[in-house]
């Protein structure tokens, strides 16, 4: 599989475990529907800025869309919240929250690792 096709694949996947719809996540991006479904299908290559404001709003580090086989259970921050309905302000708070919680991980898992 293609780099392109694999982080489409795995764009598809976070999306879906997030809850989130193509139309919410495009609105949250401000960008049209069409991005969302041409990236997750890996007929458009995504720049990194994009990347990286997905993988907030899905929970995920970058290196999770980046990694040849990378662990789903060690990567992913969840939060649970209910999908209907969400403007994107709650977008953009929930994609802040799951940011900031993993930055929180990865600081306590520095400070453990001495």
């Amino acid at each position: 599989m293609a780099n392109l096709e694999l982080i489409g694949v795995r764009l598809k996947e976070a999306r879906t475990r997030a809850g989130f719809t193509q139309e919410q996540v495009a609105a949250a991006l401000n960008i049209a529907r069409g991005q969302i479904s041409y990236y997750e299908n890996g007929h458009r290559e995504i720049d990194l800025t994009t990347l990286m404001k997905l993988a907030d709003l899905y929970g995920y580090s970058v290196h999770y869309f980046l990694d040849d086989s990378p662990t789903v259970e060690d990567d992913k921050i969840s939060v649970a919240f209910r999908a209907e309905a969400l403007s994107k302000s709650d977008l953009d708070t929930i994609a802040w929250i799951k940011r900031f919680t993993r930055n929180l991980k990865e600081l306590n898992d520095l400070t453990n690792a001495r």
